[in-house]
C-alpha cells in the first residue's frame, strides 16, 4: 500500500521540529512521531528510524540530540523500536548520556542527558528481559557514571531512576538491588555524596570501577567547572582501595602529561588528581616505583618552567601546585634537593600574593613539607634558623600581602624551628597584633593572621614542653610567663581594634579572632597550673565563690592565670556580646559558654561563676545572635562591679547605636534591668552606673565611635519613657562632672 504524499510531508515536518529551538514543540514533535509511526508499515518504520539517527550527527547542536532522544524514546515506549534496531540504536544512546559541550564559560547539554536517560527507561518498559540482557550490560555503567558524577542533579536523579526500572522489570540483574539502594532519590541530591559515597560504594562490584576511572579521568578533572574538577579528584582518589596497581601504572601515566596541557582546566585537574592519587596510594600502602617517583617529583619544575603561573589561569595553578606540594609531603616521596629548593620557593612565592585562597593553600603545604623535608634532614638546624628568620623579618614588609603569609608561616612552624628563636618570634608576632602607627601601613587581613599564628606558636611550644622532659624548669616558666605577660596582654589589645576603611568594620574580624585566640591560651595556662600544683582545688572552689578572698590573692604570684586574667577574659568576651554586630555577639556567647563549661580543663578564679553561668547556661541551639535574645541575659552581668564597665562601653554603642531595631532590643533590655532591681541599694546603684558612664567618657575621650553613642542615649525619649525618668534625671545630675571634663577636652 502507497503512503499518501501528505503523510510523507507530515513526518518531514515532525522531523525538522525536533530541531526546534524550542523545547516544547521538539517534544510535540516526538510525539507526533511516535503517533505516526504506530501507523506505518515495519519497512517504513525503519526509515523513520533512520531519518530520527541522522538527528545525532556530530554537526547537529543540542536541540537536534534532545528531540531525537525524545523520538527514540517515544518509539521505544509505544514498540516500534524492534529488537533488532538496538545494536544501532544503544551507542546513539551511549554518547547523548554523556553529551556536554563546552559553550563559553560555560556548557550545555543537560536536557540531552536528562532525555537520553528517558530513552533507558522507555527501553526496560518496553523489551522482554532476554531482548534487554546484552543492552543493559552496555548501558548500566555507562547509566550509573550519570548517576554519580553528573554535574546536575536532574540528570543524575534521571539516570537512576533509569536503571532502577530496568532493573526492576528485567529481573535478576548481578547486585541490582544493593545498587539500587545505594543510588536512590535522596542520596543522589548531594553532588558531594554523589561523588564520594555512592560512586564509591558502587565501584566495589565487577565492571563498574573501570568506567568510573574513565569517566572521571576524561570528562571531568578537566570540566570547566572548578569545583567539579576539585570533586572529581576526590572521587578519583577514593576509588584507588579497589585496584592500587591500576591507578599506580594506568592513571597516574597518564595524568603526568596533562599537568603541562594548553588547556587550563585540563593541568588544573590534572595536577590536583595527579596529587590526590599520590596521597591515596600512599595511604593504601602501596609504593611508587623509582621511575614513577621521579616523574611525581618533576611535576612541579616543569610547570614553572612552562612559566604556567602567568597569564590567565596562574592563579588556579599556584592553588593546586600548593594542594600537589601538600600530598607528595604527606606520602613522603623521596625529592632530590634542588627539587625541595624549588618547592619551598614556590611556595615562598604563593605566601606573598594577594589572593588569600592561595595563600592558605601553601600555609597548609608548608606545614607539612617542612616537617616532611626539612626538619627531618636538617641536623644542625641551620636551614630551620634561616626560614624562621627570613618569615620574622618579612613580618616588616611593607607589602600586606607579605606580611599576611609571613604570620600565617609561622603559624604552622614545627617546635624545631621555633626552639632556637621562640622569644623572638612571640614577641614580634605580639607587636604584629596591633594596629600599626603609619594609616598607609594598616591592614586587617594582616593583623587577623598574626593573632592567628601567635595562638598557633603558643600551642605548639606549649604542647612539645609538656610532652618533653629536655627543658629545664627556667625555660618552661619563661615561656608561659611570656604568655602570661605579653600574649594575652596582646590579644586583650585586640578586643579593641574597631579599625574600619571601605569594607566596614574590619576590625571585627580581629576581635573575632582574638577572641578565639584569648580562649585557647586560656586552655593552656590552666593545663599548665592544674599540671604545676596540687591541692588547688579547693582555693579555685573558694575563689569561684568569693572572688576577693585574701587568700586567694596571695596564691595568685605562683600562678599563671590568674583572677586578673579571668575578670579581663569574662569582661571583655561580655562585652562583645552585648556590641552591634550580631555575628560578633553569637561568637563571644559561644566562646564564653565553651569556657564556662569545658568537659576536660577547668577555668578557675571567674568572679561570680554561678551566676554566669545562671546567664550562659550549657545549652545547645541558643539563639545568641539574636538581640532579643542576648540582651537580655548580657544586660544582667551589670550587677557584677568587676563587669559592669566594659559591658556598659559595649552597650551604649548599641543603645545609641543607628540601627533602629538593635537600638529598641538593647534599649528595652537595659531598662528592664533597671526597673527589676531599682528597689535593691538604689541610690548605690545609680551612682555606680553614673560613676561607670564616667569612666567611659574618660577612658575613650577624642573617640567618636563610643562618645557620640553615649551622648546620644539621653536624646533617646529617657525623659517620655513611662517609669524611668525618674532614673534616667538622677544618673544625670549624678554624671555633671562629665560634662565639666568634655569642656576642658576641648
Amino acid at each position: 500500500m502507497d503512503v499518501p504524499e501528505i503523510v510523507e510531508e507530515v513526518i518531514e515536518v515532525l522531523l525538522s521540529g525536533l530541531k526546534d529551538t524550542d523545547t516544547v514543540v521538539r517534544w510535540s514533535a516526538a510525539k507526533g512521531i511516535g503517533r505516526v509511526t504506530s501507523r506505518l508499515t515495519s519497512g517504513l518504520s525503519e526509515e523513520v528510524l533512520s531519518s530520527v539517527l541522522e538527528l545525532f550527527a556530530p554537526g547537529e547542536g543540542d536541540g537536534s540530540w534532545h528531540g531525537g532522544c525524545l523520538a527514540l524514546a517515544e518509539l521505544a515506549r509505544r514498540g516500534l523500536l524492534l529488537p533488532s534496531s538496538l545494536p544501532k540504536v544503544v551507542p546513539v544512546v551511549i554518547k547523548a548520556l554523556h553529551y556536554d559541550v563546552r559553550r563559553g564559560p560555560h556548557s550545555v547539554g543537560s536536557h540531552v542527558r536528562d532525555a537520553a536517560a528517558y530513552v533507558c527507561w522507555a527501553f526496560g518498559r518496553a523489551y522482554h528481559h532476554t531482548d534487554m540482557r546484552n543492552v543493559l550490560e552496555q548501558l548500566s555503567p555507562h547509566l550509573l557514571s550519570v548517576a554519580c558524577y553528573d554535574r546536575e542533579v536532574n540528570c543524575r536523579r534521571a539516570a537512576a531512576a533509569a536503571f532502577q526500572e530496568n532493573v526492576g522489570r528485567q529481573g535478576n540483574y548481578p547486585h541490582g538491588i544493593d545498587i539500587v539502594n545505594t543510588a536512590d532519590y535522596f542520596s543522589l541530591s548531594s553532588r558531594t555524596n554523589s561523588y564520594i559515597h555512592v560512586a564509591t560504594c558502587i565501584a566495589q562490584y565487577e565492571r563498574y570501577l573501570h568506567p568510573f576511572v574513565d569517566e572521571l579521568l576524561h570528562s571531568k578533572i578537566s570540566h570547566w567547572d572548578r569545583s567539579l574538577r576539585e570533586l572529581a579528584t576526590e572521587a578519583l582518589a577514593a576509588l584507588v582501595r579497589y585496584d592500587a596497581a591500576y591507578f599506580a601504572d594506568f592513571v597516574l601515566e597518564k595524568l603526568i602529561p596533562f599537568t603541562l596541557s594548553s588547556d587550563l582546566c585540563t593541568r588544573h585537574g590534572a595536577t590536583l588528581a595527579a596529587g590526590e592519587l599520590v596521597l591515596a596510594l600512599h595511604q593504601c600502602g602501596y609504593d611508587l616505583p623509582n621511575d614513577k617517583q621521579k616523574q611525581v617529583s618533576g611535576i612541579v619544575p616543569a610547570i614553572e618552567k612552562a612559566r604556567l603561573y602567568r597569564g590567565k589561569g596562574g592563579e588556579i595553578m599556584r592553588a593546586a601546585v600548593s594542594r600537589f606540594i601538600e600530598c607528595i609531603s604527606f606520602s613522603l616521596v623521596p625529592l632530590p634537593e634542588k627539587v625541595k629548593r624549588s618547592l619551598i620557593d614556590s611556595l615562598n612565592e604563593n605566601l606573598r600574593h594577594p589572593n588569600s585562597q592561595i595563600q592558605t593553600a601553601a600555609v597548609k603545604a608548608l606545614k607539612h613539607f617542612v616537617q616532611a623535608y626539612l626538619v627531618a634532614t636538617d641536623n644542625k638546624g641551620a636551614v630551620s634558623n634561616n626560614i624562621t628568620l627570613k618569615y620574622l623579618q618579612l613580618l616588616n614588609d611593607s607589602n600586606v600581602a607579605v606580611r599576611r603569609g609571613s604570620a600565617m608561616a609561622l603559624g604552622v612552624l614545627p617546635y624545631e624551628m621555633l626552639a632556637n628563636q621562640w622569644k623572638d618570634v612571640i614577641l614580634k608576632l605580639c607587636s604584629s597584633c596591633a594596629i600599626e602607627d603609619n594609616p598607609e601601613d594598616r591592614d586587617a587581613e594582616a593583623r587577623v593572621n598574626s593573632v592567628k599564628g601567635l595562638v598557633s606558636v603558643c600551642e605548639t611550644l606549649a604542647q612539645e614542653r609538656e610532652s618533653s622532659d629536655i627543658h629545664s624548669v627556667e625555660d618552661n616558666m619563661s615561656l608561659f610567663h611570656l604568655m602570661k605577660n605579653e600574649v594575652m596582654v596582646s590579644l586583650f589589645k585586640a578586643l579593641e581594634d574597631y579599625s574600619i576603611d571601605n569594607r566596614g568594620d574590619v576590625g571585627s574580624w580581629v576581635r573575632e579572632a582574638a577572641m578565639e585566640g584569648l580562649e585557647r591560651c586560656t586552655y593552656i595556662l590552666c593545663k599548665r597550673d592544674s599540671m604545676s600544683s596540687t591541692g588547688k582545688a579547693d582555693i579555685l572552689e573558694s575563689m569561684s565563690k568569693q572572688p576577693n578572698n585574701n587568700v586567694v590573692e596571695e596564691n595568685q604570684m605562683c600562678l599563671f592565670f590568674d583572677v586578673n586574667l579571668a575578670t579581663n577574659l569574662v569582661g571583655g568576651i561580655s562585652k562583645q556580646a552585648v556590641e552591634k554586630m550580631d555575628k560578633l555577639r553569637e561568637v563571644a556567647a559561644k566562646v564564653l559558654q565553651r569556657i564556662l563549661y569545658h568537659k576536660e580543663i577547668f577555668v578557675p578564679f571567674i568572679p561570680y561563676r554561678e551566676k554566669i553561668e545562671e546567664i550562659v547556661p550549657n545549652e545547645t541551639d541558643l539563639k545568641w545572635g539574636v538581640p532579643t535574645f542576648s540582651y537580655p541575659r548580657f544586660v544582667q552581668v551589670l550587677q557584677f562591679s568587676c563587669y559592669s564597665r566594659p559591658v556598659l562601653s559595649g552597650l551604649v554603642i548599641s543603645i545609641g547605636g543607628l540601627q533602629d531595631s538593635l537600638r529598641k532590643a538593647s534599649l528595652s533590655a537595659f531598662l528592664e534591668y533597671l526597673n527589676v532591681e531599682q528597689d535593691v541599694n538604689e541610690e548605690l546603684k545609680l551612682c555606680k552606673l553614673s560613676m561607670d558612664i564616667l569612666w567611659i567618657l574618660q577612658q575613650y575621650k577624642r573617640c567618636d565611635r563610643v562618645i557620640i553613642p553615649t551622648l546620644k542615649c539621653r536624646q533617646l525619649r529617657f525623659f517620655s519613657a513611662k517609669g524611668y525618668s525618674w532614673i534616667w534625671r538622677r544618673i544625670l545630675w549624678l554624671s555633671v562632672p562629665v560634662f565639666w571634663i568634655l569642656w576642658r577636652l576641648n
